[in-house]
């Protein structure tokens, strides 16, 4: 009677690596995901950086800045979050390795195994992004031509885009590849056999260092507040705000849970006895994935909520940086006075723009064809505040205000004295009050002052005079085609007269804040994203042991609804708490911009932290049902 014999199939080293990838795809399909979407996003921002007619009209300047400062950023946080990803469901493998370790194989083995798995995800996930870019292209750049104000952007084949995608990324996935073996290198066997199942010690906290982390973001939130003047203001914030974090997270929660405990009211009613002291471990386990999407997420919110903000203020600047939209200073030697004036009015009415003019002599200190120290009279203040709708000033013989040359903000503001006197033209003057909100465009004259009438009769002679003309469009964001045929037909000549309009510059300031604030937007939406998956892969990880303490809940007789109520309380509670701090850090990190621009940034950062709850709430939905789904299965 003959022996049954078996043929076996020698299986190569890649074979098994491409084996082990797809039997255990669902540890790494958040980590496939999550190279896919950096890849997309990448990918996109190259299609519209090398876009042909993008080339023709931006080549050099803020637009190609822009996209080029927003392809590095993407490419650095990639790697960065990648590099985490892949360190994450690495550790949910430790079993695996270690039993591979005791069958045998070596430690350049296992590392050349875990080199090659990455390999090929990273490989994988480089033709689903570039494919996945592709297809969305279209629509990237329709978006685009809207935003860049250009004809719409034709679909071409990216051949640039997807040379500088796959070499980049290529790069990178090598480079991972190489690093990922360290998660596990310098582990003994029986730990790489424990995996995540170790024994945990009673979690421990201390009051001292609880109140610090306290003292740390309330010290913190009191530069802001108090607007303390300290050298490197922003960067004490920052790390007096992040330490304060990591000791909220580490200390502070875990010395309050262990308060709770002390509360037999609270602590042994229902499920809470279970969730309060399970979550004790977990957030301690967690303080620094806790800290690291806390502070992902304060990046996240506040750029945002301030690249939008600046866009939203962007007509509010510019309407404070020039009062009067269209301004010409013609002097005395100005010999085309009176065609520049017809030339812009008729300009205006071609277009079909109503405005209000105004004129107003002034002298000027002549030390030089720019920027000189000027005064105006009472009067002829008083005319140009009736256009702007302002107070009225009064002065008496001998007295003089002060004008800002610029926008009042923090830094620009002019510091009164009582009793100052000040000399111009011979004349001296007692100050008697500044005004902040400049009158001209800003920039104009060195120096303003607004003298009484019988002052600016008695001024030397010998000062240089001009009389200033105003053009007050009351829809001066639609005159920019009127400023361009203006400024086409004005030839610069500084010793006659400045000419200066604010749709010349506003529609180009415009256009970059618009492509500042989708680039941000981008990158924001990336590094939220990357928050979320933090905790959704830290999740992930523990989903073995959470299935096997809820199996043994049920096995004593807690019902499935109850362990459901105990599962999403503690991860609402690990899943909300960094977005609401975020939130908080935010608020105050953003009330520093508000200070530095002197602009209300309360709506729009409103609307911004708003549209991200929600899709937070969207995303915790998602995350709950899957992880419910993992951890209640058989």
């Amino acid at each position: 009677m003959c022996c049954p014999s078996w043929e076996v199939t020698p299986v190569t080293f890649r074979q098994f690596a491409i084996k082990n990838v797809q039997r255990n795809y669902k540890a790494y399909l958040a980590y496939f995901l999550s190279c896919t979407f950096s890849i997309l996003v990448f990918f996109l921002f190259a299609v519209h950086l090398f876009h042909p007619r993008i080339g023709e009209r931006f080549t050099s300047g803020p637009v190609h800045l822009v996209m080029s400062a927003g392809e590095v950023a993407i490419a650095a946080f990639s790697f960065l979050f990648i590099l985490y990803s892949v360190g994450t469901f690495l550790r949910t493998r430790s079993h695996e390795f270690g039993l591979l370790t005791m069958l045998g194989a070596t430690r350049k083995q296992l590392n050349r195994l875990i080199s090659m798995e990455n390999l090929i995800i990273g490989l994988a996930a480089l033709v689903t992004g570039i494919a996945a870019g592709l297809f969305l292209a279209k629509y990237f750049l329709l978006v685009a031509s809207v935003i860049l104000e250009v004809p719409e952007l034709e679909f071409y084949v990216p051949v640039k885009a997807m040379l500088l995608t796959a070499a980049g990324f290529l790069a990178m996935f090598l480079l991972i590849s190489r690093m990922a073996p360290w998660a596990v290198r310098s582990k003994a066997i029986i730990e790489l056999l424990k995996g995540n199942r170790k024994p945990k010690k009673p979690p421990k906290a201390s009051a001292w260092l609880s109140m610090a982390g306290l003292l740390l973001i309330a010290a913190g939130y009191a530069i802001v507040v108090r607007q303390m003047a300290i050298p490197f203001d922003l960067g004490v914030i920052a790390v007096l705000v992040s330490a304060g974090t990591y000791l909220l997270y580490a200390q502070l929660s875990v010395f309050a849970l262990r308060w709770l405990r002390s509360v037999p009211a609270l602590f042994f009613r229902k499920t809470n006895v279970v969730w309060i002291s399970d979550l004790a471990y977990r957030m301690k386990d967690n303080a620094r994935l806790l800290f690291v999407a806390t502070i992902t997420c304060t990046v996240s919110f506040s750029t945002m909520a301030a690249f939008y903000a600046v866009f939203q203020s962007v007509d509010e600047e510019y309407a404070k940086s020039y009062p009067i939209p269209f301004s010409y200073f013609s002097y005395a030697s100005d010999p085309g006075r009176e065609r520049h004036l017809s030339l812009i009015a008729s300009a205006l009415e071609e277009d079909g723009l109503s405005y209000e003019t105004v004129s107003v002599p002034f002298v000027e200190l002549d030390g030089g064809p720019r920027q000189n120290p000027a005064a105006i009279s009472a009067e002829g203040y008083n005319r140009l505040a009736a256009v702007l709708n302002r107070e009225p000033v009064q002065l008496k013989p001998g007295e003089a205000l002060e004008v800002s040359v610029w926008t009042n903000k923090a830094d620009t503001r002019i510091e009164f004295r009582e009793h100052e006197t000040v000399e111009f033209g011979g004349v001296p003057l007692r100050l008697t009050g500044v005004i902040q909100d400049n009158i001209f465009p800003e920039g104009s004259f060195a120096k303003l002052l607004v003298v009484s009438d019988a002052d600016f009769a008695n001024l030397d002679a010998a000062i240089r005079e001009g009389t200033y003309y105003g053009f007050a469009v009351r829809d001066w964001t639609a005159a920019a085609a009127a400023a361009e045929k203006i400024r086409a037909q004005i030839e610069p000549d500084f010793d006659a007269f400045k000419y200066r309009s604010s749709p010349d510059w506003y529609k180009a300031d415009q256009l970059t804040y618009k492509l500042i604030l989708f680039v941000g937007t981008f990158i924001s939406v990336v590094f939220f994203i990357a928050a979320g998956s933090f905790i959704y892969f830290r999740f992930y990880t523990d989903v073995q042991e959470e299935k096997a303490k809820y199996r043994n809940l049920r096995k004593i007789g807690m019902t499935v609804r109850e362990v459901k109520k105990i599962a999403t309380i503690q991860l609402a509670i690990l899943f909300f708490i960094p977005f609401l701090v975020a939130t908080l850090h935010s608020v105050f990190a953003l009330q520093t911009l508000q200070t530095r621009m002197a602009a209300s940034l309360g709506g729009s950062a409103s609307v911004v932290l708003l549209g991200f709850f929600a899709a937070l709430i969207l995303y915790f939905c998602l995350l709950r049902s899957r992880y419910l789904r993992s951890v209640l299965e058989s």
